[in-house]
């Protein structure tokens, strides 16, 4: 009884340890998701391809669709809108919330998916503590998880990006590696559908983004390591491989393999400032974590060569500075081996005092030192209102669609074999707007939305413009002949001015001050004012250069 009574005790405070950084992360990934941070061009993105897997469209958009690169249609992977669909589906996303042109209802609508990367936020926090614990310790995987959990660095993943669904697949399939043994016969048949599994869930972070192939020789040095059974990677790898070969192998089914092959090569070749930028980046959002997990990783590398983080941190920055192509979230997948680096560090540093008190008090007096900066400065942020104006787009041009679809056609003129006025509007504006009247408001697809502008391509008479930053330059990007620039700058200054929206610069105060300042420029610059025209007797015929 009295044994029972320890390993009950034992049980409760090990519950206990691991439910603190369970309970940061709830709060710090969860609490105003709907206003914090603001919403990126990438998250739209991502949420038009769900939607168009959620009305049975299939994981492809073709070249006609509301695409952000009609030329390179084949951007990434298809697991990240395949996931998204079958969870928020579940629910009858989005039509169990009613959704309305009202603001609150907008909100909604992306308050819901952004829930789902909240949760998935907890989740990472609890692998990373099964990890940090099963590879290190107890105290290692406490410091790691609470520094996940609070640290600003970490509010990123709050956004409705490939990397955030991607990261519980790896931590996943990691912690499973660990898991092998090779102790007995008995261990070893059960290492066979672990090992499948790790390989399984791998194979399906791939399948949402390719620069996770880097983790390839990570996941398998542990299962090696533990195994020392090449039979058993041999099994890993297969799922790993064939998994990811999905994608082009989707691309040669539909006869599109060529346009696989130069988005491929597309994707290779956009430039931007790269590693170093990125990184500086992260600095300017956190720079205590940042700084300490460098010098963690380099601790652990040098001094203590821990495998484990060289091989999980090294190929993948590695894979990252051949890429001519990096933002700073494209880091994601690193930032629990940043954290389990410091947490190793803090660990070491302690080790080095003779007195046994220290050693036991310095790593959880250091950890709440660090936690508590973090905590205050992530709940400055995360109390940020940020997302008002896209919400607001978003309500006054839906609120016009519906306006100007019960305005009857009158006196439509235009028609011939080759063209034909139909009911309905054309609208014209960035993909990032209008995905959302599109999929979520327009039940009955009466509408034409149009991100980009080709002289012709309007059959109806009524047109509505949502005129953001640049919006002639960016409509005709892929046609920018004289006839279509000209064709377009015709329309817009022909119609009617409507209303004109603007971001709130306010919401952002201080903005030379840190943690404030660590937003400002952070991704690039998006629209911050947009106007609505409407033209409602749009006559092709005499639209010139027709």
């Amino acid at each position: 009884m009295r044994l029972s009574n320890e390993k009950f005790k034992k049980l409760n405070s090990k519950i206990f340890i691991i439910i603190i950084p369970l309970i940061l992360s709830a709060f710090t990934h969860v609490w105003n998701i709907g206003g914090f941070p603001s919403i990126y061009r990438d998250e739209d993105h991502y949420m038009r391809k769900t939607m168009h897997v959620l009305q049975g469209l299939g994981p492809q958009e073709g070249p006609t669709e509301l695409l952000s690169y009609p030329q390179t249609p084949y951007t990434h992977p298809y697991f990240g809108q395949l996931f998204l669909a079958s969870v928020l589906g579940v629910f009858g996303y989005p039509d169990s919330l009613n959704p309305t042109t009202d603001v609150s209802s907008i909100k909604q609508v992306f308050l819901v998916p952004r829930l789902l990367m909240g949760l998935l936020a907890i989740f990472d926090t609890f692998l990373l503590f099964k990890i940090a614990e099963r590879r290190y310790n107890g105290t290692v995987a406490l410091i790691a998880s609470v520094l996940f959990a609070v640290m600003p660095l970490t509010w990123i993943i709050r956004r409705i990006w490939l990397e955030p669904i991607q990261l519980p697949f790896i931590l996943a399939s990691i912690l499973l590696a660990l898991y092998i043994t090779n102790s007995n016969l008995m261990e070893k048949r059960k290492s066979i559908p672990i090992a499948l599994l790790s390989g399984i869930l791998l194979g399906l972070a791939i399948f949402t983004k390719i620069p996770i192939i880097s983790l390839i020789p990570f996941v398998g040095f542990i299962i090696y390591s533990n195994s020392k059974n090449f039979k058993l990677i041999g099994l890993w790898i297969i799922p790993v491989v064939l998994i990811p070969l999905l994608w082009p192998m989707y691309a040669v089914f539909q006869g599109e393999l060529d346009d696989w092959i130069t988005s491929m090569y597309w994707q290779v070749e956009r430039q931007n400032t790269g590693l170093y930028s990125s990184i500086e980046k992260l600095f300017n959002i956190d720079p205590i974590l940042v700084g300490f997990s460098f010098i963690g990783i380099a601790y652990a590398a040098i001094r203590k060569r821990d495998s484990f983080l060289i091989l999980w941190f090294i190929p993948f920055v590695i894979f990252q500075l051949i890429s001519s192509y990096l933002q700073y979230w494209h880091l994601i997948p690193i930032y629990p081996a940043l954290c389990i680096g410091v947490a190793v560090l803090i660990t070491d540093v302690s080790k080095i005092f003779r007195s046994q008190r220290i050693k036991k008090l310095l790593p959880y007096s250091l950890l709440t030192i660090m936690g508590m900066y973090g905590l205050i400065v992530t709940t400055i942020l995360i109390s940020l209102n940020l997302t008002s104006f896209h919400y607001e787009v978003i309500s006054v041009l839906g609120n016009e669609i519906q306006k100007t679809n019960q305005i009857k056609n009158e006196g439509s003129s235009y028609n011939n074999k080759d063209n034909k006025i139909t009911d309905g509007v054309t609208v014209l504006g960035n993909n990032y707007f209008l995905w959302f009247p599109k999929y979520i408001l327009d039940k009955n697809g009466t509408n034409e939305y149009k991100n980009y502008y080709n002289n012709g391509d309007i059959k109806t008479d009524k047109v509505i413009i949502a005129a953001g930053d640049d919006f002639i330059d960016e409509m005709t990007r892929y046609n920018k002949t004289s006839r279509n620039i000209d064709g377009l700058t015709v329309l817009v200054h022909g119609s009617n001015f409507t209303s004109r929206l603007e971001e709130n610069q306010s919401a952002l105060p201080h903005r030379n001050t840190y943690p404030f300042s660590s937003l400002v420029d952070l991704d690039p610059i998006a629209t911050t004012s947009v106007e609505i025209r409407t033209n409602l007797a749009h006559d092709v015929t005499k639209h010139p250069n027709r």
